[in-house]
């Protein structure tokens, strides 16, 4: 993949660039077997994308004045601005939507928020982007603008008819945090809708979402691959997010039970759930006291957590749940081993596999499959 920003020193988020991208996903393999010594004959080759160029489905883009414009791009370690208003990983629709939301935010006259004076509104633009849909955040210092958004939201939809949902979020701190507690809804639509293969899987402005759509269907379908082998009638999805794993396991799994701390993204499952016909069950629940607090039994639990992994906590009310299958999925190689640790004495690893979901980074995505080493199949 060719990239002027790599070639010319301003953008290195791509760390890997300077290699071919087989190269890139043999280090991947070769990283995740440094990890696991004892478990390379389970790994196959990596899973990577058709094209890395526009494979990415989100972007999330810095506000600045350069030469008296509003600009896209990023920040350095050092603060330093630097355009990036055509990143060939981005979905190439989302590129091409930069020179209207310009105009946009002209004529709304907002100004970016400069981090030299600590003046201006504009932080940051967050965008992602379905089959067909956009969805637009502003993440803005104050409310100051927010009425002057409002009003030219609808017109703007009218010309830029991709755009189904706009909405400010609120970050008043002068710190490096991307977004703020307070998210308003700005346009009359709330989510987008994401087509993964039979499954209509709805998205909300604060809701997590693969941004690799191609490796997440190929994610899903393999856990999805893996149930169809297993055949556990129940299974608890801890950390499901908007339901994407939960839906694919539907496919063979009868009773299935959603958690996650998010009340949006529980609130796009339980809409995923009705327009995809199905009866999964979905709770807005912080994981740990939850399971500490349960009593229920699943025959398998699949855990999707963030990059801190796991603790000691969730690990040992996960053993009391004593379930015969274990699916982890993990974006931190390093954590995922580190809680499997804590698991190795009552379950072993049947499968491990990688799918390249960062392409050009080094970060990789995981699913480890575990048994409990006292399961006998029936």
């Amino acid at each position: 993949m060719k990239c002027s920003y790599f070639q010319s020193a301003l953008c290195r988020s791509c760390t890997l660039l300077d290699k071919s991208y087989e190269q890139t996903l043999a280090l991947k393999k070769e990283h995740l077997e440094k990890l696991f010594p004892d478990h390379r004959s389970l790994l196959s080759a990596v899973l990577g994308v058709t094209n890395p160029e526009g494979s990415r489905n989100k972007a999330k883009l810095a506000v600045f004045t350069q030469n008296g414009e509003l600009t896209f791009g990023l920040y350095d370690q050092n603060g330093q601005a630097t355009e990036l208003e055509n990143c060939p990983l981005h979905d190439e629709r989302l590129n091409q939507l930069l020179p209207a939301l310009k105009d946009f935010l002209k004529t709304a006259q907002v100004p970016a928020y400069d981090l030299q004076t600590k003046k201006g509104e504009l932080k940051y633009v967050l965008l992602s982007i379905s089959e067909e849909d956009i969805l637009c955040r502003f993440v803005l210092r104050s409310k100051e603008s927010l009425d002057r958004i409002r009003k030219l939201v609808p017109e703007w939809q009218k010309i830029n008819k991709a755009v189904k949902v706009v909405t400010a979020n609120i970050q008043p701190l002068h710190a490096a945090i991307l977004e703020g507690e307070e998210e308003i809804v700005l346009s009359d639509q709330k989510v987008i809708w994401h087509k993964f293969d039979e499954f209509n899987l709805a998205l909300g402005a604060r809701s997590f979402f693969q941004v690799t759509p191609e490796m997440a269907r190929k994610l899903y379908g393999t856990l999805a691959a893996k149930l169809a082998e297993d055949k556990p009638a129940s299974l608890i999805d801890l950390y499901c997010g908007v339901g994407a794993f939960s839906f694919y396991s539907s496919r063979f799994c009868q009773k299935i039970t959603g958690v996650e701390i998010s009340a949006e993204a529980i609130e796009c499952a339980k809409l995923s759930n009705d327009k995809n016909g199905k009866a999964l069950s979905f709770f807005a629940l912080d994981v740990e006291p939850y399971l500490a607090s349960t009593s229920d039994r699943y025959e398998a639990v699949l855990v999707n957590p963030p990059r801190r992994g796991l603790n000691s906590s969730i690990i040992k009310s996960l053993l009391k749940m004593n379930p015969d299958f274990i699916y982890y999925s993990s974006c931190n190689a390093v954590t995922m081993q580190r809680d499997f640790l804590e698991m190795k004495e009552q379950y072993e690893i049947v499968d491990l596999k990688i799918f390249d979901m960062f392409p050009f980074t080094e970060h990789y995505e995981t699913l480890m499959c575990l048994v409990r080493k006292s399961f006998h199949k029936p």
